[in-house]
């Protein structure tokens, strides 16, 4: 692409010719009109508004122009000066001269149409000219007034009312459509969420959460309570130096000062520093009168015989939402009904309810009675821990039941923990064993395979087995007797020396199916329903699976795995004539109007003939006799019927059978004629003696005394009650137990951060004084009624237990024993002085200090 030319003005006349053929070709090119020359432009003829339209002249015939040639082009000197040459006025200059001229019109004419009117004008000055000339039009009102065209019709002007008038109802109709609009979006569209936000701003609700139920032993004891704690908070929008705050709270509350600190220079009106504490901490921290910090009231779960039972309550978080036991089982019905109750906002913001509260009766939860005897629990945790712990072992369970009922009378599952404090507690502490770990049964299954083959017949107590001399070969296997070298021994032997090559021989008889079905019907392999969370069911293989080596396994024990409640509930049903009752834990539900559920609860089943269960028992009783395999566990006085276990563990190493771990166990009914309780008591991995005789034996016989005592149940000949009573005597828990001395007024913070109401310090002696006066006599604890002869003289009785009891109770029992009452507090009693059954004389002080209770 050749590049542009460019050509010199200097140049156009050589290029032309000459200047006159340049002066030539601007002659006859048209000009563009222009103020200078004399003729109105176009905006000065639509501004004008009395110019006459220039009439229409007809278009001239196109006329071929000449070619001229071109001119040469104009200097740049020529064209500058050209463009400083002065023009004429513009538009603006021609409007603002319109204007002016025009005013001065209209002063000329003002005193003449004034004249006219018959008005003087003499007078008339420069002020009232200005004022006339200030209220004619103004100039923007001029510009757009309309100009003078020519004259309409009425038609036209007609039209042009109706323009204006749909013009005006179209922008109407336009306002009101959006008005709708918005309207309908408002009511319809967001309705719902504006009512909600003006409900929110112009009401207040308070949640009244309902307090939880209280949790009872049979006889009405109560074992879970919930009482109102105080909780610390803090307003830090309130708190004028948080760190001076920090510092004087931090020692109280136990917290670090740094961390108090953060807390108390936040943003928000409202957090906790310290939940559920003491009174004492509430107290102290009340007494430093810190603006902005203060204390409120929040329902703390308390368990008032601290870990007793703990594995059947469970407990609660934060929240008071059961997690554990019972308390998670019946968590409805405990937890009752909460309720929101509305009120409105006043124009302060104080809050005014309207509608009222709900009465606590219908808020509150139902209370719950168990089948547990507090008495009978405390005994059976007490022989427990001290089997486990005697012979080092890894863990523990002990089960107490009624056979006529099925009713649990305790259930113990060692190690433990405080459901008040559960810091510092791991998972294998709150495993409930007794329901939620199997084992292999080991010697106590002989009493289910002696029961079914007397049943099918195919055996006589009296009939005689061989059991081969300590050793036989079955299966591809050599079954033994441990350390035992027996000939022929009758069934009531096999079960008094558990021989296992005798019982192996007497389940081959039976065969898979028959050995299957007994023990199904006994309940092994299946839940029992009992009311407690994590159940198993055991493990029974399918018979069509087992080997001959396991038909004889499983007829003495083992390959089986059986719940320590399923073991119970066979021998049970052995105690109970050869019906099976379901285990039960709840007696009954009750609301706050008197309303009492007793939950469903099916028949018990008889599985076999009364005749059988009777044999089987009778055998039963040879175990506790002299040449038995558990001496140590008979009852004076009594006929023990039981059987004992020592089972082999599976090594988890090798996934063998182990030479060095044991379960020891024994399980049995007393008394054997009328049984009053069936007792189960077994010790995983103890350390030294391995046999179930002789690791629980003893603690069968502590929980056997302990339980008969409780239900008033005593041998009727003299020498036998005397035996009883020299075995058996009710040890009531030590003075210094640390629990109690932390609830009261020891360390609080590591009691559970409540109150502790410390009824456990004087166990012992309620134990004693609940029991009846038989059994007091029975026991050598001297009755009122039998106080020395110089005491009754001089009125001498026994202070009362108070514990739990309210003020007006206090006082009612106080007057009976004409003591002086010293009352401390509200609510119910937690601690008196001097102690229950403590020797008290007319007008003596006793001491008595209440605190709120659930």
């Amino acid at each position: 692409m050749s590049p542009r030319r460019t050509h010199n003005p200097k140049d156009l006349p050589q290029r032309l010719g000459s200047e006159a053929l340049v002066k030539q070709a601007r002659a006859t090119k048209p000009r563009r009109r222009s103020a200078r020359d004399g003729k109105p432009g176009f905006l000065a003829r639509i501004t004008r508004p009395d110019a006459p339209k220039a009439p229409k002249i007809a278009k001239a015939p196109k006329v071929a122009k000449p070619k001229v040639a071109k001119a040469p082009r104009i200097a740049k000197t020529e064209k500058v000066a050209r463009a400083r040459a002065p023009k004429g006025p513009g538009l603006l200059a021609r409007w603002l001269e319109r204007r002016r001229e025009a005013k001065i019109k209209a002063r000329v004419r003002g005193p003449r149409s004034r004249a006219q009117a018959g008005l003087s004008t003499t007078g008339t000055n420069t002020r009232t000219r200005t004022r006339q000339v200030r209220q004619s039009p103004g100039w923007l009102a001029k510009l757009f007034a309309p100009r003078p065209g020519p004259t309409r019709s009425e038609a036209d002007e007609l039209r042009g009312v109706r323009r204006r008038a749909t013009m005006v109802l179209a922008v109407f109709a336009a306002a009101v459509s959006v008005i709708l609009g918005r309207a309908f979006q408002l009511q319809l569209l967001e309705g719902e969420q504006y009512s909600d936000a003006a409900e929110r701003q112009a009401t207040v609700s308070a949640h009244i959460k309902a307090k939880r139920g209280v949790i009872k032993d049979r006889h009405g004891a109560e074992l879970a309570i919930t009482v109102d704690v105080d909780s610390v908070i803090a307003n830090p929008r309130l708190i004028e130096d948080p760190a001076e705050a920090a510092r004087k709270l931090a020692p109280i509350l136990g917290l670090s000062p740094k961390k108090l600190e953060r807390r108390l220079s936040g943003k928000r009106a409202f957090t906790f520093l310290r939940r559920r504490v003491s009174s004492d901490v509430a107290a102290q921290v009340l007494a430093l009168g810190i603006k902005g910090i203060g204390t409120e009231k929040e329902p703390k779960r308390f368990y008032s015989n601290v870990d007793l039972a703990a594995h059947v309550l469970g407990f609660t978080n934060f929240e008071g939402e059961g997690r554990a036991g019972v308390e998670r089982r019946f968590d409805e019905d405990l937890q009752g009904s909460s309720t929101e109750v509305l009120g409105l906002r006043d124009a302060l913001g104080n809050r005014v309810f309207s509608e009222g509260f709900v009465p606590d009766s219908v808020l509150e939860g139902s209370d719950l009675t168990l089948t547990l005897d507090r008495q009978i629990q405390y005994a059976a945790q007490s022989a427990l821990e001290e089997a486990v712990t005697g012979y080092k072992a890894k863990s523990g369970v002990a089960v107490v039941l009624e056979p006529s009922t099925g009713d649990i009378l305790a259930l113990a599952s060692y190690p433990t923990y405080n459901p008040n404090n559960l810091s510092g507690t791991t998972a294998d502490n709150h495993l409930n064993r007794v329901v939620s770990a199997v084992f292999e049964p080991g010697s106590t299954m002989k009493m289910v395979t002696v029961s079914a083959a007397l049943e099918e017949g195919l055996i006589r107590p009296e009939s005689k087995i061989d059991c081969e001399d300590g050793q036989w070969r079955f299966g591809g296997r050599t079954i033994r007797d441990a350390n035992h070298h027996y000939g022929e021994l009758t069934v009531t032997e096999v079960l008094q020396k558990s021989s296992n090559i005798c019982s192996a021989k007497i389940g081959v008889m039976l065969q898979r199916d028959r050995l299957y079905q007994w023990l199904r019907r006994f309940g092994f392999g299946e839940t029992t329903g009992v009311e407690l969370p994590g159940e198993l069911r055991g493990l029974i293989r399918d018979p069509d699976t087992w080997r001959d080596i396991a038909l004889a396994n499983i007829a003495f024990g083992q390959g089986v795995a059986v719940t320590p409640l399923q073991v119970a509930q066979a021998a049970a049903t052995i105690a109970n004539g050869g019906v099976r009752m379901r285990p039960r834990l709840v007696r009954r539900l009750e609301d706050k109007q008197g309303q009492v559920t007793e939950p469903e609860r099916p028949e018990g089943v008889r599985i076999m003939s009364e005749r059988t269960a009777g044999q089987v028992a009778k055998m039963m009783t040879e175990v506790t006799k002299p040449g038995g395999t558990a001496l140590k566990a008979a009852v004076p006085g009594f006929e023990v019927a039981g059987k004992t276990g020592t089972a082999q563990k599976i090594d988890p190493v090798t996934r063998a059978y182990s030479h060095e771990l044991y379960t020891a166990s024994f399980v049995g009914f007393v008394p054997a004629d009328r049984p009053e309780v069936t007792i189960l008591v077994l010790v995983d991995e103890p350390k030294g003696s391995i046999y179930g005789g002789d690791v629980a034996g003893p603690a069968f016989k502590k929980i056997a005394l302990a339980a008969l005592s409780a239900r008033s149940v005593f041998p009727d000949q003299p020498e036998a009650r005397d035996a009883f009573l020299a075995a058996y005597r009710p040890e009531p828990l030590p003075k210094e137990h640390p629990e109690a001395a932390l609830a009261h007024g020891g360390d609080r913070e590591k009691w559970s951060e409540s109150e502790a109401l410390g009824e456990e310090q004087e166990f012992g002696a309620a134990f004693a004084a609940s029991l009846s006066e038989e059994a007091q006599a029975l026991l050598g604890l001297e009755p009122l009624a039998e106080a020395a002869p110089a005491e009754a003289a001089a009125g001498v009785g026994r202070m009362p237990n108070f514990a739990g009891l309210k003020l007006h109770e206090v006082l009612n029992r106080s007057a009976e024993v004409r003591c002086d009452p010293v009352v401390k507090g509200t609510g119910r009693v937690v601690h008196q002085a001097p102690a229950a059954g403590a020797r008290i004389a007319p007008g003596d002080a006793c001491t008595v200090t209440l605190e709120p209770r659930g």
